[in-house]
């Protein structure tokens, strides 16, 4: 019980106050603190045979009826309620949840591990990709095959939130990220079979020049001199010199390599290319690739949340990229992308770990609730929820520790897609 919480009777509760109940199995609510919005409610409160309950004043529009008279004869045994079919369904709604909760936690569980895999499989084929060229490349190929088959085959695709871990091992993430975003983009332009495999390839391979810049220089944290700048640029020269010793590399997925830098405006590198002269696969990997830069910093004290990267690609670099594809990249994350954390209507804080591609304001959320046990936390699909809706969204400063503890927001964050069946600041990177 927080400071500002009294523990009322449940014969003093009426319609406006905020309550809090203790255990969430013992009740039919799908929340355990809520503002009580009508009779129907108080009735079933008080047929659960509950005795007490938490009662927030400053959360309440009314005081809490009179206690019961303490002179007053005992209570006589209360008689079995009625079957209530509305009270029946509530309860069967909230074993649905915890059962579509399970499956979501196991189709989640199964997306985790094709991620560890997929950035083991970079990881061990960017390693070798000189020394063994020809099995590194097939590995390529089929880890984007793999990708793009599974995408375009099929129609509902969640991108999920990975619980990637910060570390040496950063690049690898990164690869895999640029590759996953930049193929469900490619997704949503329409782009066919053969350009995604490029777009994927490309993607993939992006930063393999990186290898040639020293890591003074690629890990840095302090702001780079111009001589560092002009030598990190030389990534993408190196990148294009490596891959075209390599055989069986479409020209696509080199241009991809070759202008993922470029910006629609001209102020990119390393040719300052303008409008059509970029093709639009490298378009397509250029956004990509800034959102996962401005989520994923070297120095993670300037990472923005995705919300805020999204809102300030669209708002202040509106120049740089291609309109209409940052618009379907919109559409993509959504206005709340996976890893924000958001504030809702009713007070709760959650992460949201799903886009809703139709209805881009009601993400599936992670709700904090101290009631429920971490491992068993509500994932809340907002579509289903119509008396719910994101208020803000919030930094994870501004969170205390038990809500940090609790949602666990990633220091860095990476995705996956799995199907749904189941003010100015320099480019770095």
């Amino acid at each position: 019980m927080n400071g500002l919480e009294q523990r009322i009777s449940v014969e003093q509760v009426r319609v406006g106050l905020y309550i809090r109940l203790e255990d969430w199995m013992d009740h039919p609510f799908l929340f355990s603190s809520f503002k009580v919005r009508n009779e129907k409610q108080v009735q079933v409160l008080r047929s659960l045979g509950m005795t007490h309950v938490l009662y927030d004043p400053t959360k309440s529009e009314l005081q809490p009826l009179p206690p019961p008279a303490v002179d007053a004869p005992p209570p006589l045994p209360p008689l079995p309620p009625p079957i209530d079919p509305e009270v029946e369904a509530m309860w069967a709604e909230k074993q649905a949840r915890r059962e579509k909760l399970t499956a979501q936690r196991e189709a989640l569980g199964r997306c985790d591990k094709k991620f560890c895999a997929g950035v083991a499989t970079v990881k061990l084929l960017l390693r070798n990709l000189f020394s063994r060229s020809g099995e590194s490349i097939q590995q390529a190929h089929a880890l984007v095959a793999d990708m793009v088959d599974s995408m375009l085959d099929d129609k509902d695709i969640v991108l999920h939130l990975m619980n990637a871990k910060a570390g040496d091992e950063s690049s690898y993430f990164h690869a895999l990220n640029v590759t996953v975003l930049a193929l469900m983009l490619g997704k949503e332009a329409k782009l066919d079979a053969g350009e995604m495999r490029a777009l994927g390839l490309g993607a993939l391979l992006h930063d393999l020049g990186k290898e040639k810049v020293p890591s003074q220089i690629r890990l840095k944290k302090t702001p780079w001199t111009a001589a560092e700048r002009n030598f990190n640029q030389l990534h993408v020269a190196y990148g294009l010199e490596m891959l075209q010793q390599l055989p069986d590399i479409a020209a696509a997925a080199l241009e991809v390599v070759a202008m993922h830098h470029e910006l629609l405006d001209g102020s990119g590198f390393p040719d300052k290319l303008k409008g059509g002269q970029i093709g639009r696969l490298a378009r397509i990997a250029c956004i990509v690739n800034a959102f996962d830069n401005y989520c994923n910093p070297v120095n993670l004290a300037e990472a923005m949340t995705p919300a805020e990267a999204l809102a300030f690609m669209f708002k202040y670099e509106k120049g740089k990229f291609d309109p209409d594809l940052m618009q379907l990249f919109i559409r993509c994350m959504g206005v709340y992308p996976p890893g924000s954390v958001v504030q809702l209507s009713n007070g709760q804080t959650g992460l949201v770990m799903s886009v809703n591609a139709e209805q881009l304001l009601q993400p599936s959320v992670l709700i904090y609730d101290p009631d429920i046990p971490k491992d068993e936390a509500l994932w809340l699909d907002l579509r289903e929820a119509r008396d719910l809706s994101v208020v803000k969204t919030l930094r994870p400063q501004e969170l205390c520790k038990a809500v940090l503890d609790y949602l666990d927001p990633r220091t860095r964050v990476s995705y996956y897609a799995d199907s749904g069946r189941t003010p100015d600041r320099p480019h770095r990177g």
